[in-house]
């Protein structure tokens, strides 16, 4: 208690050996595998602390500040409840998740009351030093406007300092990935031992479907089905709910009869690296993964003349825009228009 000799003592629940902290500058966490996310902690249960003395008539009364707290006072408490709540893709866990180490370094947004508009701006600097992409900064910015519009809904947030802010999206530099038919022909060619050989099989079926690595491994015959006699398989992707729907080419139906429509399944991480090992078995240059098989669908069905509009729906893009951009890859629209003159 300022002014006087009184003093109360509050427990964090963290637990550290004496070497593990310093008061040089107030309380710091050193000598600590996970330092850096104790002295987040702490800033946020000050911050707490603060807020709640303003409320306090007698000092021994702060011992209560967690005792008051409401429902998604701590912003990084609402957004992890909420990730634990919904049912979020692989790929979605992990840029939810990025958010909420950016939070945690950012340091300044801890409780709601701190998302001010200045605030925003600073994290926006902080933000632009460690992301180096305009869309993947944008999407961070997204992601945490989501989850304000949210708690105000459930009125845990008065204020969307985002009304007030724009990010925008901005364009990739990076063009796409895809092999040309001689390189697909060349995998389905060589000769791999067993394990290899069930990777390139997995890969090559996505090459002739364009499924994303999450909505591979979720492959069931339920599926597929028949229309007029042709083999079509459908379903909806697990990253955005978009329905695709597609006819099963020769040789994805050749790999599903190979495994009896079983087929193998690989984590994210090793089924990349294993790619990697067919790409430099058969002198590929391109950095080939899982991603790249989904783009060479795409080019391969606009190489052989699919409209634009029924790529979109095969590989089961949210916007015909998404597409789009494949054909300016390839200047399909151009060689299209001059066709003409021929």
């Amino acid at each position: 208690q300022i002014g006087t000799s009184n003093i109360v003592y509050i427990n964090t629940g963290i637990k550290l050996y004496p070497k593990q902290v310093t008061f040089k500058n107030g309380f710091t966490c050193i000598n600590h595998d996970r330092a850096s996310m104790v002295n987040i902690k702490v800033r946020e249960i000050f911050r707490k602390v603060e807020l709640y003395a303003e409320k306090c008539t007698e000092l021994s009364q702060i011992k209560d500040y967690d005792k008051e707290v409401t429902y998604g006072s701590s912003v990084s408490e609402f957004i992890n409840k909420k990730i634990i709540e919904g049912e979020l893709s692989t790929n979605q866990l992990k840029r939810h998740r990025g958010l909420l180490n950016h939070l945690y370094r950012f340091g300044d947004i801890v409780l709601f009351s701190d998302l001010t508009l200045e605030n925003i701006m600073r994290f926006d600097v902080y933000l632009r030093r460690t992301i180096k992409s305009q869309g993947a900064l944008h999407k961070v910015h997204s992601i945490l406007r989501n989850y304000i519009k949210l708690a105000i809904k459930l009125k845990v947030c008065e204020y969307n300092p985002y009304d007030d802010f724009e990010v925008k999206k901005g364009k990739s530099l990076k063009e796409p990935t895809f092999l040309i038919e001689e390189e697909i022909d060349l995998i389905k060619s060589f000769k791999f031992d067993e394990r290899l050989t069930k990777v390139r099989d997995l890969f090559i079926f996505q090459c002739f479907t364009g499924l994303s690595y999450i909505d591979l491994m979720d492959f069931t015959l339920d599926w597929v089905y028949e229309v007029d006699g042709i083999k079509v398989f459908r379903d909806a992707r697990n990253k955005t709910d978009v329905g695709f729907y597609s006819i099963l080419l020769p040789d994805a139906e050749r790999i599903l009869q190979k495994y009896d429509g079983v087929l193998p399944k690989y984590s994210n991480q090793k089924y990349n690296d294993y790619l990697k090992l067919i790409a430099m078995a058969c002198g590929i240059k391109k950095r080939i993964t899982t991603h790249v098989a989904r783009h060479t669908y795409a080019t391969y069905l606009l190489n052989k003349g699919v409209p634009i509009a029924s790529v979109s729906k095969a590989i089961g893009h949210s916007s015909i825009k998404q597409t789009e951009h494949y054909a300016r890859l390839l200047g399909k629209t151009v060689i299209s228009d001059m066709k003409k003159l021929l």
